[in-house]
């Protein structure tokens, strides 16, 4: 009964243990450490008979967990753990809880029959009522390609580990000493001073054990923190071996127990810990900037840069964490994404310039001023051969622009091209709208796209074809980025592109398929609609806008 009572109460921190003391009115005086206490309140019956309920049973069990685990075990039984930082605090609460006898109940099952497979650690009972030296977290292995890190010893395969961990799990508390430094006061106010030099003695070597156990656990700690900086950086591939030796001759001063003359051994190691941990992040650093620089350029020419956001966001966590292996490979993801959405905007402008090319020759045939247009496409051209992106876009933009207004100078001698472009931009905005109609169908948001292509059609039916081009080439630009995703919606309904197809007009059969739905003719340039309507509500509106 004393020893069932014993390992419950061994899971308990001495504040909780007196705070027990004084709620079942259990006599402690004269109890010097947690030991006493434990002993002292593992004797009362009152005490061992509370304690066979869940709440405290369930506790041996919890107590070797590791906090990650015990996180996982509340979270399975909707365990309400907010605001629980340390690890004692996690087990405090789902002790508490109503969930501790299903705990208790699945524990003692997975006990006695264990499950084929592995099975979750946080559900997997000690193998005795004594808690059990917690273990460290599994040391992954480096990435291929880069050079492996020394031969660091694993937490539990030397006597050495084994006192670190101890020296991490032990309690360190100083309230004990506190109270008999008390005890020491009062009685010397009362002058029974034999007593007074009686109780201070026992608080002098009870607070050179006590702070002896806490620099153990700093010292733990320590060494801990260090290896598992140290091994981070042999991941990336740094030379680790300077400081992996100071942590091995550091371990081996734990070992003997001589902390307080080699603390000039810990400040070296804290020192080439932290040098390689700095160098590491800076490193790290400079390529984080350099991919965000990339982002931000792809992006100002108009590209798009969700994904490659997303990543480096990424990226920044997990540096953020000390993962520097992981921060490095995604911060090449976000690069190459960054890479290829610069170079489909790159493709984009490209494309613009012969369209740009073709309407400064249809102004030209009817005697428009088309120098200015003219120019700002010769810049365009020089501006891509020097890789000057943004000015590019810009320039074609302009010159675009130019070229349009130029026509519109002489819409009044040249009414057949000015009929041309508004049938054009009517044409476009026609060609748009069911891409438009199917985005809205897969529920993508089109509201901005429907407004410009309204407007659009509004402006070109009062005989403007400038702005109502422009404002349709608004509108296409912004349905164009949601081909990908409409491309995406489309194959989780299993809708595919056709393999072959006969042109109406002309009866080729050299047809091409384009992903924002539409067929071309290559023979004859006729255009259709491979992806029909997918709903009845799709095929209602199109008849309410004919």
């Amino acid at each position: 009964m004393e020893s069932e009572a014993a390992a419950v109460l061994g899971t308990f921190r001495p504040k909780d243990l007196r705070a027990l003391a004084a709620e079942s009115g259990v006599d402690i005086a004269g109890c010097k450490s947690k030991g006493d206490l434990v002993k002292r309140l593992a004797s009362s019956s009152t005490l061992q008979i509370k304690l066979k309920t869940p709440q405290f049973r369930v506790r041996p069990r919890l107590a070797p967990l590791e906090t990650p685990d015990l996180q996982t075990l509340a979270a399975r039984y909707e365990v309400d753990v907010a605001g629980c930082e340390t690890k004692w605090d996690y087990v405090n609460r789902i002790a508490a809880s109503t969930a501790a006898a299903r705990i208790m109940e699945n524990m003692s099952k997975a006990r006695d029959t264990p499950p084929a497979g592995t099975t979750l650690q946080a559900e997997t009972p000690a193998p005795s009522p004594a808690p059990a030296p917690v273990e460290a977290d599994p040391i992954e292995a480096p990435p291929v390609g880069t050079p492996a890190p020394a031969p660091l010893v694993k937490l539990g395969e030397d006597p050495a580990d084994h006192l670190i961990l101890q020296g991490r799990n032990q309690d360190v508390d100083f309230g004990l000493v506190e109270d008999i430094v008390d005890q020491a006061r009062m009685r010397f106010e009362e002058r029974i001073y034999d007593r007074s030099l009686e109780l201070s003695r026992e608080a002098l070597v009870l607070a050179r054990g006590t702070l002896d156990a806490f620099e153990k656990s700093a010292w733990a700690y320590a060494l801990l923190a260090a290896q598992r900086l140290i091994e981070e950086s042999g991941r990336v591939g740094r030379d680790i071996e300077p400081a992996a030796s100071l942590l091995r001759d550091a371990k081996v001063a734990y070992s003997s127990g001589n902390l307080g003359a080699n603390q000039d051994l810990l400040a070296r190691l804290q020192s080439a810990t932290q040098a390689l941990y700095s160098e590491d992040v800076q490193r790290l650093r400079q390529i984080l900037y350099a991919t965000q620089d990339r982002i931000s350029q792809t992006a100002h020419i108009g590209g798009d840069v969700v994904a490659a956001e997303e990543f480096l966001g990424h990226a920044r966590e997990a540096m953020r964490r000390g993962e520097h292996g992981k921060s490095l490979q995604l911060l090449k993801e976000a690069e190459r994404l960054a890479e290829e959405a610069l170079a489909r905007r790159v493709g984009h402008i490209a494309a613009a310039i012969p369209a740009t090319e073709a309407m400064i020759e249809e102004a030209r045939v009817v005697g428009a001023d088309v120098d200015e247009a003219a120019r700002l496409l010769e810049q365009t051209k020089v501006a891509m051969e020097r890789k000057e992106f943004v000015l590019a876009a810009e320039l074609v933009q302009r010159a675009e622009r130019s070229s349009l207004q130029s026509q519109h100078h002489q819409i009044q001698k040249a009414m057949e091209l000015r009929m041309r472009q508004i049938q054009r931009g009517h044409a476009l905005v026609s060609h748009l709208l069911p891409i438009m109609d199917e985005a809205a169908s897969y529920d993508l948001s089109v509201d901005e796209a429907k407004e410009l292509l309204v407007e659009a059609r509004n402006v070109l039916d009062q005989g403007d074809y400038v702005n109502g081009t422009v404002l349709a080439k608004r509108a296409e630009l912004i349905l164009r980025g949601l081909v990908p995703r409409l491309v995406e919606e489309r194959s989780r309904r299993a809708i595919t592109k056709p393999q072959t197809a006969t042109c109406a007009t002309c009866g080729s059969v050299d047809v091409a398929f384009h992903d924002d739905g539409w067929s071309r003719c290559n023979a004859c340039g006729a255009f259709w609609r491979w992806r029909g309507h997918s709903s009845l509500w799709e095929r209602f509106r199109s008849l309410l806008r004919e």
